[in-house]
């Protein structure tokens, strides 16, 4: 028998979850009204985070001309989980428009293995920093601005930054983006790297579980 005619799904997803007691929170997506067969799998946000897309297998960048495809989520349970003897450096970007730059803006902070690779954990990790900094700060750093990122070694002193130059990756050792981790700033509107302990936001690295510092 013959079948004519055709067949199409129509999900729509509205899941919001607060989560407390020590849990990260995390937003399922709706997914789109029209979707393909071939997209059906649809996108899980957790703990603020994107899905893991099917990425295509291709051509390597070359070394040091794009930041590497580091995921946020993974990066954030590096520095939280692996790195907690490791000292927490903070991180800032500052936007460029010709000669002008703006004044320098602390978005996160960063660890690395030993506090050896300080310099390498901002420079290989810019693209979820300045990522982050857009996500947090959108009246200061807009979508498409340029910025530039740099550490400070005194948190309790924001006026010392060191600018970090993305070169540094051009030497970088093989796998060493696993032996840092970055955490940006809450964002409570977004739950970017938000943390909650019996209803209150808090800092996931801290043990002490002080207030999510800003």
């Amino acid at each position: 028998m013959k079948c004519m005619g055709s067949f199409s799904a129509v999900i729509l997803v509205t899941t919001s979850l607060y989560l407390c007691n020590g849990n990260s929170a995390f937003v399922v997506s709706p997914v789109p009204a029209k979707f393909s067969p071939a997209h059906a799998a649809s996108k899980l946000f957790m703990a603020g985070f994107g899905s893991a897309s099917g990425s295509k297998k291709g051509k390597k960048a070359k070394k040091g001309s794009a930041p590497l495809k580091l995921k946020p989520k993974g990066q954030w349970d590096r520095y939280c989980d692996v790195l907690k003897k490791s000292t927490a450096i903070p991180v800032g970007v500052r936007v460029v428009n010709g000669e002008e730059r703006s004044e320098w803006l602390k978005v996160g902070r960063v660890k690395s293995e030993g506090d050896e690779f300080t310099e390498l954990a901002v420079a290989m990790q810019r693209g979820i920093i300045a990522e982050h900094a857009k996500r947090l700060l959108p009246l200061q750093v807009r979508p498409k601005d340029v910025v530039e990122w740099a550490y400070c070694e005194d948190d309790d002193d924001d006026d010392k930054w060191i600018l970090v130059n993305k070169d540094v990756c051009d030497d970088a050792p093989t796998g060493v983006e696993k032996k840092m981790g970055f955490e940006g700033l809450p964002d409570a509107a977004t739950g970017f790297y938000c943390h909650y302990d019996q209803g209150r936001l808090v800092d996931r690295s801290d043990e002490s579980k002080t207030i999510a510092k800003r």
